[in-house]
């Protein structure tokens, strides 16, 4: 070669291109604990989901041919890589779980952010309460203590950019991130309201006990005391997938406070949280609010992880979308929204 100096820094231009690559290839680090309400009596089941660099020394050998859904790869208390990273908080849908959005949450820390994601007390899969199926404001609590607690953390509290706090939810989850906005949800109302808006989910346990929902003493004095108390200014941006409890929202006074940006995605194929009552009628809403929706094929449980097979054979309400959607494809789309959406606000 002509130059052997400029061959050297050819080299080493690209051997520091490839590590620079190399240390930016994230894998996932999961941590879990259970933070417990003790004013409320609630414990709540979270999991922690991180940037590290530590590689699997083995996989485990794990049955998966009765899980619902595809799994993620994790490495379980693993070190954190040691810079600032921003921080995702995720809520799932009514009667859903920490779980019910990894494939959201596998991009996202791979993309360098830290994801917190917990188990709403008496409205998850395995922990079923009917009163707290419509007790939809404490979850918004639950949120607010779980930052709090997970900010004190010694090991990840200190690596999160509390500068750079964001919300996300799905279905039930996208309502409880409007509350935390500041969005408040109205029980009374019923101007021009559907009778089947208000239908329990079908995730709703069975139950014996007859409750009067609309004048239950303990619903009634849970909305009166923490109404007004579920806006949360730490979280500086809000990406809600598919929002329920639309019925409950008439008014621009109940979003007048909400002024961190809103980006809300569903399918114009949703018959769970139909769109017209719902996402639409929160982006009418919401001033500082964006939508995008995807086209009449797309359906409510699209946001869920990817089925299994088994998956497809004892739960296709859930599972199986209509033969022309990529639940995948709808997946990747949303991603890069939520990327976009949070380069931008975060």
């Amino acid at each position: 070669m002509k130059n052997p100096v400029l061959f050297l820094l050819a080299i080493y231009l690209c051997f520091s291109f490839d590590s620079d690559k190399k240390k930016n290839d994230f894998r996932i680090g999961q941590k879990s604990i259970t933070f417990v309400d003790e004013s409320r009596n609630r414990p709540l089941i979270t999991e922690i989901w991180y940037p590290t660099l530590e590689t699997i020394k083995q996989k485990e050998s794990v049955n998966t041919q009765k899980e619902l859904f595809k799994t993620i790869e994790t490495i379980p208390n693993a070190t954190i890589v040691d810079k600032k990273l921003p921080l995702l908080l995720i809520s799932h849908g009514t009667g859903g779980n920490r779980f019910s959005l990894t494939w959201f949450i596998e991009r996202m820390v791979k993309e360098g952010y830290i994801v917190v994601s917990l188990d709403h007390y008496g409205n998850s899969t395995f922990n079923k309460i009917p009163r707290e199926f419509v007790k939809w404001w404490e979850r918004a609590i639950d949120v607010q203590f779980v930052l709090t607690n997970v900010l004190k953390d010694g090991q990840i509290g200190k690596k999160i950019d509390t500068s750079r706090i964001g919300g996300v939810g799905f279905s039930l989850g996208g309502y409880t991130n409007i509350a935390l906005a500041g969005g408040y949800v109205d029980r009374a109302v019923r101007e021009n309201q559907n009778p089947e808006d208000r239908t329990m989910p079908a995730e709703f346990p069975k139950t014996g006990e007859v409750i009067d929902f609309e004048n239950d003493s303990l619903i009634v004095s849970s909305y009166n005391k923490y109404r007004d108390h579920v806006k949360d200014d730490r979280i500086k941006s809000f990406f809600v997938m598919a929002p329920a409890i639309g019925f409950g929202f008439h008014s621009k006074e109940q979003t007048n406070t909400i002024t961190a940006p809103v980006f809300i995605v569903a399918g114009k194929g949703d018959a769970n949280t139909p769109v017209k009552n719902n996402a639409e009628n929160y982006h009418d809403l919401i001033k500082s609010s964006r939508i995008h929706l995807f086209d009449d094929n797309v359906g409510h449980y699209v946001f869920l992880n990817e089925p299994t097979e088994f998956g497809k054979k004892v739960a296709p309400a859930i599972t199986i979308d209509k033969p022309t959607v990529d639940r995948k494809e709808i997946h990747e789309k949303t991603l890069k929204l939520a990327l976009d959406f949070f380069k931008n606000t975060l």
